[in-house]
């Protein structure tokens, strides 16, 4: 038997709900229907009805240590299905959001990177910190001389800064979603705890297996009816992020190793004809083509379309923006150095200034922005596979 429950509603998160696309949280009058309709829905835990409830009566403290929110993937099934109009989909988004601001670290970050007015603040705060990196360049190369790589771009920013700059504020950001995910997971876990319901029934491994295979394949978006296009944007956008991503990282590489790729020698900055920056290329398509669609099809609203916040527009418009400015940056570095135009050099590193402010903000503010779907969904669906919250599911499917 569960211990005894006190109920603490908490009027301002209830109000948040209400403000960031849950506005149509006071129709839901409990039939379940949302909870029948959901192919992710578990018969252990159903989904969404009893965050339905919880939404309804404020209970931040039951809906912030709750796996279910995030393992819903707002298909919103339950929302054009729902007789009463209450969109439990575009509920669970909002309450969402207030789990990034609840585990962000510092706090602060978690509720001014999403507002629209604050935007230009998150402009200039990168540019301002690029800019002091760039006036301590000469002095700290004269007192420690970089053996630098020649380069169009790092005449303007030399790759030991670029990389010193990017890694050191990476790094405190990875440690702050680091442990805004452990105390997710701790959250988890007691709320398990109380409820009596707390045995693992997969090892880490396997689960994080599991949900690797998951997230590699989209595969729950497969379960959508309403809005199954969805699939294609994802997909797209996040292959075309992890191909940016590995290029990335082989670039700081070569640096200092020059590895051969495919016989080819692999000096930075690549060729054209170079098969990592192909590979940039193909990503950076990849990229625009699923921001563009995922815009578009919110821009359909369709029946089924989710309600559209700052938090998911600054998201999507910052990843298409880091997209279109990658690729003018290439564009700009095969044009400008050969051409030597001073006028035209301006304009590529301008382009090139621009592309790591907008890099910075997707990066740095990563765990403060629906961007940090990625650290706490994950945990979830590691969760829910560790302790068999998905088994029902499972055996439906293989029946």
């Amino acid at each position: 038997m569960s211990d005894p429950y006190i109920v603490k509603p908490d009027r301002k998160f209830l109000h948040s709900i209400l403000n960031r696309g849950g506005e149509d949280l006071k129709n839901c009058y409990q039939c379940a229907t949302c909870s029948v309709v959901c192919e992710l829905s578990s018969v252990r835990k159903p989904f969404p009805r009893k965050e339905m409830i919880w939404s309804q009566w404020g209970l931040k403290d039951r809906l912030m240590a709750d796996p279910d929110v995030w393992l819903c993937h707002q298909c919103n099934d339950c929302s054009t299905r729902c007789p009463r109009g209450a969109r439990p989909g575009d509920v669970l988004a909002a309450v969402r959001q207030q789990a990034v601001e609840h585990y962000s670290v510092p706090r602060i970050l978690g509720s001014c990177v999403n507002q629209l007015k604050l935007i230009p603040l998150m402009l200039i705060v990168p540019a301002v910190l690029l800019g002091l990196a760039l006036l301590v360049r000469k002095p700290i190369e004269a007192m420690l001389p970089f053996e630098e790589h020649s380069a169009f771009y790092s005449d303007f920013m030399p790759h030991w800064l670029l990389i010193g700059f990017f890694t050191s504020f990476t790094t405190l950001t990875f440690l702050a979603g680091l442990f805004g995910v452990f105390r997710f997971w701790k959250g988890m876990a007691a709320a398990d705890k109380t409820s009596s319901d707390n045995t693992p029934a997969l090892g880490i491994i396997p689960s994080a297996i599991r949900t690797l295979t998951s997230i590699l394949t989209h595969n729950k978006f497969s379960s959508c009816t309403e809005q199954i296009s969805r699939r294609m944007a994802h997909l797209t956008a996040f292959y075309g992020f992890a191909a940016l991503f590995v290029v990335t990282v082989w670039a700081v590489i070569d640096l200092y190793v020059n590895p051969t790729v495919f016989g080819i020698e692999s000096m930075y900055p690549f060729g054209l004809m170079h098969p990592m920056k192909i590979l940039a290329n193909i990503g950076c398509v990849l990229l625009i083509f699923g921001c563009i669609k995922a815009i578009m099809d919110r821009k359909a609203k369709q029946g089924g379309s989710s309600a559209s916040t700052p938090f998911d527009l600054i998201f999507v418009w910052l990843l298409l923006g880091v997209g279109i400015s990658g690729l003018l940056t290439e564009i700009l570095r095969f044009t400008a150095e050969p051409a030597k135009i001073a006028g035209l050099n301006y304009l590529a590193f301008t382009v090139y200034f621009v592309h790591l402010v907008l890099v910075f903000d997707l990066l740095v503010f990563l765990p403060y922005s629906k961007f940090a779907h990625i650290l706490y969904r994950t945990a979830a669906l590691v969760y829910a596979e560790h302790t068999g919250r998905n088994q029902d599911i499972s055996q439906a499917k293989q029946s």
